[in-house]
């Protein structure tokens, strides 16, 4: 083989055989904002496969409905920013609800807060209004959610502890308890397909044991473990992750399968009626117990469980009030709804009595 023929050989293998390296300016910084779509589930796609120089082609991933995720700084949110370590001004504040479901507190403008070093980003609190109120609670042992810097084969384990107390308005508390540990693996790299684009990518593996328990006035009232599987494609200047899939396994024909409950693909606007907000009918509550309250009475719905059958079928009913049936077991639904000529879907998960 000549020079000339033998130098372009040497240069592929040495494309193919590269790795690419997640640090702190990889991830996302207060002030930015980004697009994030959301598909339906996809029960026919690998997304467990990896491997040195793999390609995973998602391109074909609908957007079913897109949300808008803004990084702030402490200064845009001033309600929470005296509080675990936020008035140092190198916290990073996201809103996770615009409100959240309850029956005796109203609860709105729920953010966590997380700093981010050139060794780990992590989350050090969380904050909300109840009633008007603002309240903040710091986390007894921090979340790391990334160990820097990240690379193939790298593995660490995390640790968290979160207590929140909320006051109720005629007297007494219910506290949120969520405690648990990481397993975070690097298993993967190589070429990611969206419907974005094509990016290199490293393949961020990570396990979540929790268990959540919830108590009035100090004495436990439910107690539920919420353990998931989280995948990542994480790329070089991308800010938040290409691909986020998280889920859980269930046994299905007699082996575990991986079920994807949630998927998520950074993107660009795509249409204004993909946007969550506006007129977009809302569902609430979120967990339910067998009955949902839909703000599009009268409209078309069909219910799918999380390997993609439809469990049911019709139109809202005219005072809004769903009542699933009462053999559907517990797990995660998607409802789709037609409202004002335009599609949507939301997510929810139900719960029975203990």
């Amino acid at each position: 083989m000549s020079l000339k023929s033998f130098l372009p050989s040497l240069l592929l293998g040495l494309t193919l055989q590269a790795q690419i390296q997640i640090t702190a300016g990889d991830l996302p910084s207060a002030g930015e904002l980004f697009t994030v779509s959301q598909s339906r589930p996809q029960p026919n796609l690998n997304f467990l496969s990896t491997g040195a120089n793999y390609t995973w082609d998602f391109s074909q991933l609908p957007a079913d409905t897109q949300i808008a995720v803004e990084w702030k700084s402490p200064l845009q949110v001033p309600q929470y920013m005296i509080s675990c370590g936020n008035a140092n001004f190198q916290a990073l504040f996201l809103k996770v609800a615009d409100s959240l479901p309850t029956p005796t507190v109203s609860v709105r403008d729920l953010y966590v807060f997380l700093r981010k070093s050139p060794q780990q980003m992590t989350v050090h609190g969380i904050g909300l209004t109840a009633n008007g109120v603002p309240i903040t609670e710091c986390y007894r042992d921090p979340d790391e959610i990334y160990v820097l810097p990240l690379s193939y084969l790298r593995e660490d384990s995390t640790t968290f502890w979160l207590r929140l107390q909320i006051p109720l308005p005629a007297g007494g508390a219910v506290t949120f308890a969520q405690r648990g540990y990481r397993l975070h693996k690097a298993d993967g790299y190589g070429q990611l397909r969206t419907p974005y684009g094509t990016f290199s990518v490293l393949r961020l593996y990570r396990e979540n044991y929790q268990r959540d328990t919830v108590y009035l006035n100090g004495i436990p009232v439910q107690s539920r473990d919420s353990s998931y599987l989280e995948l990542e494609w994480l790329g070089q200047g991308a800010g938040i992750p290409l691909l986020r899939v998280t889920g859980s396994f269930s046994r299905l024909g007699g082996t575990f399968t991986f079920i994807p409950t949630l998927i998520q693909f950074k993107d660009e606007p795509r249409s204004s009626s993909l946007l969550i907000g506006g007129s977009k009918p809302s569902i609430t509550p979120n967990p339910c117990r067998g009955v949902l309250y839909i703000s599009a009475p009268g409209q078309r719905y069909v219910l799918y469980n999380l390997i993609g059958n439809v469990v049911a079928e019709g139109e809202v009913p005219v005072d809004g009030v769903l009542r699933l049936a009462s053999d559907l077991p517990e797990g995660i639904y998607f409802i789709r709804l037609w409202y004002e000529g335009k599609e949507y879907w939301h997510r929810f998960a139900l719960v029975r009595e203990g």
